[in-house]
C-alpha cells in the first residue's frame, strides 16, 4: 500500500484523491469509490460478497481453494473447487473494473497455489487506520497524554460497530471480531481514564453514553459513566442509569450486581440528598416477573435513555425507530373512574407482556398510556403488531365503555430532539 494511504489518522474524509478504494467494515460492510458504492453490486450475489469479506479478513495470506470453500461454504460440495473459485475471482474483477477502479485487477491476487487480498494495492481500510491510531495512541498515553486523546478519539471516530456485523456468527471472522472489540474497549478506558484524570466529566459522560450504544454491557464503561454522572451532581441521573444497568443484566442473564456495581451504589446512595426513586419499587417496576422472555417494562426516565442509544444505533445505518402509543379513553367527554381505568391497565399490560418482544420495551406514561419503544422493525410491521394488542385487548378486557386507541410515530434519528 502507498505511504500516503497508510499515515495514521488519515480518514476518508480527508483524503484528497477520490480514486481510492475505500473499504469500511466497522459496523456495516462497505466498498465504495467516490460515490459508487461496489456492495451494493455485489450483493446480487451473496458468495462474492462473502468471499471479498473473507478475502480482506485474510489480507496478506494466500489460500487454497479447497480451503476457501471448506471454510466459507462446508454444506457445498464442489467437485472442482479451484474452477469454482476462479470464477468467483473472475467475477469479483470484473465487478472492480465496471466501476473502473485503477489497476482493478491487482486487488485479488494468485500465488502459490492460492487466492488473497493484495496489501500491496492501492486502498484504505478502516480496521488499518483504527489499529495504527489505537497503537499510538498508547504509546503516546505517559509521554504526551492530550496528545494520545486526540489519537483516541480519532480512531474512535472510525468505529461504527462490531467487525462485519454481516458475518458476526461466522467463524472465521470471530478472531478479528474479539480482537477489534477488546481494542475498542481498551482505548475507551483509556480515554475515559485520561479524562478522569483532568476532571472532564462533561466530555466523559458523552463519551461513555456514546461507547455504550455500540458496546452494551461492558461493566467498565457503565462504571466510569455513573462516576462521571456523580461528579457532574447528576446523581438522579446515575441511579436511574444503575437500575437500568442492574435490570438489564438481570433480564438478560439472571446475574446480579458485582461488587464495583454495589460500590457505585452506595455511593449514590451516599451522595443522594433525598431518595429519587425507592429500589425496590423501581426493580419490580423494572423486571416482568411474569415472563422471562417478554418485553421490558420500565419507568418513564429509564425509557427515555433507551431511546437515547436507540437513537445512536440508528444513526449508524439511518434507519427510523418506531414508537407505538397506546392509549385507554372513555366514551364522548365522561370521566372513567380510576379504578376502572386501574383494571384495564393491567388486563392491558398482561396481554404487553405475552405479545411484545424481548428486545420491546415499554413504559406506563401515565394513568392511561403506554407507550413502547419498537426496534428493528418497519413502520407497517409496528402497525400490524399494535393492531394484534388491541384484539388481544379486547378479548380479555372485561372494562366497558374503554377503548383502546394505538398510534405509531415513526422518527429519523434527525428528527428525535424530544428525549430529554
Amino acid at each position: 500500500m502507498e505511504e500516503a494511504y497508510n499515515r495514521p489518522g488519515q480518514t476518508p474524509e480527508s483524503q484528497s484523491d477520490n480514486g481510492i478504494l475505500k473499504i469500511y467494515t466497522l459496523g456495516r460492510f462497505q466498498v465504495c469509490l467516490g460515490d459508487q458504492y461496489l456492495f451494493n453490486s455485489v450483493g446480487r450475489s451473496q458468495k462474492l460478497g462473502e468471499l471479498l469479506m473473507y478475502l480482506i479478513t485474510n489480507r496478506g495470506k494466500h489460500i487454497n481453494p479447497e480451503t476457501i470453500f471448506e471454510t466459507m461454504w462446508p454444506e457445498h460440495d464442489y467437485n472442482d473447487p479451484r474452477n469454482a473459485l476462479k470464477n468467483l475471482v473472475y467475477r469479483l474483477k470484473k465487478t472492480f473494473e465496471q466501476m473502473q477502479i485503477p489497476d482493478a485487477r491487482s486487488y485479488i491476487s494468485y500465488s502459490y497455489g492460492g487466492y488473497g487480498w493484495n496489501t500491496g494495492a492501492r486502498y484504505w481500510l478502516d480496521v488499518d487506520v483504527f489499529e495504527a491510531l489505537c497503537q499510538d495512541a498508547r504509546s503516546l498515553i505517559r509521554l504526551d497524554p492530550f496528545q494520545a486523546a486526540g489519537k483516541y478519539r480519532e480512531a474512535l471516530s472510525l468505529y461504527h460497530g462490531h467487525y462485519l456485523p454481516e458475518c458476526q456468527h461466522c467463524h472465521w471472522v470471530l478472531p478479528k471480531h474479539h480482537f477489534y472489540r477488546r481494542l475498542f474497549i481498551r482505548s475507551v478506558s483509556d480515554l475515559l481514564s485520561f479524562q478522569r484524570e483532568q476532571r472532564l466529566f462533561s466530555e466523559m459522560v458523552d463519551d461513555a453514553e456514546w461507547a455504550l450504544a455500540i458496546e452494551e454491557f461492558d461493566e467498565s464503561i457503565h462504571l466510569s459513566y455513573m462516576e462521571a454522572l456523580l461528579e457532574e451532581g447528576k446523581t438522579a441521573q446515575a441511579r436511574v442509569h444503575y437500575e437500568y444497568i442492574t435490570a438489564l443484566n438481570y433480564c438478560e442473564s439472571g446475574s446480579k450486581p458485582l461488587p464495583a456495581m454495589q460500590r457505585i451504589y452506595r455511593r449514590i446512595k451516599d451522595q443522594s440528598k433525598k431518595a429519587v426513586f425507592d429500589y425496590k419499587d423501581m426493580r419490580q417496576m423494572l423486571v416482568e416477573k411474569d415472563t422471562g422472555t417478554g418485553a421490558l417494562f420500565c419507568d418513564p426516565e429509564i425509557f427515555r435513555l433507551y431511546c437515547r442509544l436507540e437513537r445512536r444505533r440508528a444513526e449508524r445505518d439511518t434507519r427510523a425507530i418506531q414508537l407505538g402509543l397506546l392509549t385507554l379513553a372513555g366514551p364522548g367527554k365522561n370521566a372513567v373512574p380510576a379504578d376502572m381505568i386501574k383494571k384495564a391497565m393491567e388486563s392491558l399490560r398482561k396481554v404487553l407482556s405475552v405479545r411484545l418482544r424481548k428486545a420491546d420495551i415499554v413504559t406506563p406514561w401515565n394513568d392511561n398510556q403506554f407507550t413502547v419503544l419498537l426496534p428493528g422493525i418497519t413502520t407497517e410491521q409496528a402497525e400490524n403488531l399494535l393492531e394484534r394488542i388491541r384484539e388481544d385487548f379486547k378479548a380479555i378486557s372485561h372494562v366497558d365503555g374503554l377503548t383502546l386507541r394505538s398510534t405509531v410515530h415513526s422518527f429519523l434519528p434527525s428528527e428525535i430532539t424530544a428525549f430529554k
